[in-house]
């Protein structure tokens, strides 16, 4: 399905992006970078905070809550924050640090729109 996400081209500015929310009531974050568009869920895969909080950093969404990075154009998870405070600090489960990838949209422009494709 093909959802017009309200944002035209000229709204979106090179290396920024924004969230919005779909018709279907999902939130998704929308961005540009260098010239590209991308698109993924607000939903951090790691323990659900709102992506659209974080920062980027070269390619990846930091989300804001554990410093997870997760590429934007093809959702990978690329790097996890050390939480490893001192010698004497242990997890209580590796379990806790596991996170899925990002879920991706595929994104493009159409006579000034940027369109979405959900499934």
């Amino acid at each position: 399905m093909i959802l017009d996400t309200g944002i035209l081209s000229n709204d979106l500015n090179d290396n920024s992006f924004k969230k919005v929310t779909l018709q279907n009531n999902e939130e998704i974050v929308i961005g540009k970078m260098n010239g590209k568009l991308y698109a993924f869920n607000n939903i951090c895969p790691h323990r659900g905070a709102s992506l659209a909080k974080g920062t980027l950093h070269g390619n990846n969404i930091v989300c804001y809550m554990h410093g997870y990075e997760y590429n934007v154009f093809t959702g990978k998870l690329e790097n996890m924050k050390s939480w490893k405070k001192d010698d004497r600090w242990m997890e209580q489960t590796l379990a806790w640090r596991h996170s899925e990838d990002l879920k991706t949209y595929n994104i493009y422009e159409e006579n000034g729109k940027i369109l979405i494709e959900i499934n």
